[in-house]
């Protein structure tokens, strides 16, 4: 039986090695580094809403921002529903980016932008009303598409590869910076501050293991195909 990496080509695994240090040098160009950091954004946002789904609570929006910050605004019943609404996005963007390698490791790009699309369009349709994430997810939905239809298959593989890189690796590095605030200012450690409300263990030991979890996910995207 072939592995992943042998139905991938020589230039598609350069692309692979170099794909770490591609994320974190594109992503802090001024303005596309930004807008592009957002597909991490959408997905951390969309977990803790599909948790609320989940815990059979109530989701009233999503927001997403220029800055890469968001918001979920959920409501549901019990300290165990809480808990697990504000647990869910780190581990939902790590998960769905280490799903997103499979795809691509087994030679099915199309499909990475496809679920990238659908998950851009039904927070359109029903979750995101802010007026720059409704422009986000427009414009975001527009270039998946004309990658899709009109780019060739290296083109697509890269940018799959890209945009699945963005979410696997904006989780590590996006949560390393949550223990650097959670070391300074433990109460505006976004998640991490509302699992330490709910639990009462501080801020900074779910911000390092938010790390931790996001460290696992790249180790088993590694082993995929190296």
């Amino acid at each position: 039986m072939l592995s992943n990496a042998e139905f991938l080509n020589a230039e598609h695994l350069y692309i692979l090695y170099a794909l770490p240090v591609v994320v974190l040098v594109t992503n802090r160009i001024p303005y596309i580094g930004k807008y592009f950091r957002v597909t991490n954004t959408l997905i951390h946002e969309s977990g803790h809403a599909l948790a609320a789904l989940l815990m059979s609570g109530e989701i009233y929006s999503v927001e997403l921002f220029g800055d890469t910050s968001g918001t979920a605004v959920t409501k549901t019943h019990g300290k165990f529903s809480q808990f697990l609404v504000s647990i869910a996005g780190y581990p939902f963007g790590s998960a769905l980016a280490f799903l997103l390698f499979y795809i691509i490791s087994i030679d099915h790009n199309r499909i990475v932008l496809y679920i990238l699309a659908c998950f851009s369009l039904l927070n359109l349709m029903f979750l995101v009303r802010n007026t720059y994430g409704i422009f986000w997810i427009v414009t975001f939905t527009i270039i998946i598409f004309v990658v899709n239809f009109y780019a060739g298959d290296f083109l697509q593989f890269t940018f799959s590869a890209w945009l699945a890189g963005i979410i696997l690796f904006e989780a590590l590095y996006s949560s390393i910076e949550l223990v650097m605030i959670a070391k300074k200012k433990p109460k505006a450690a976004g998640d991490a501050a509302n699992l330490a409300r709910l639990t009462h263990i501080p801020a900074l030991v779910w911000a390092v293991l938010f790390v931790a979890q996001s460290g696992y996910f790249i180790y088993l995207t590694i082993r995929l195909f190296f």
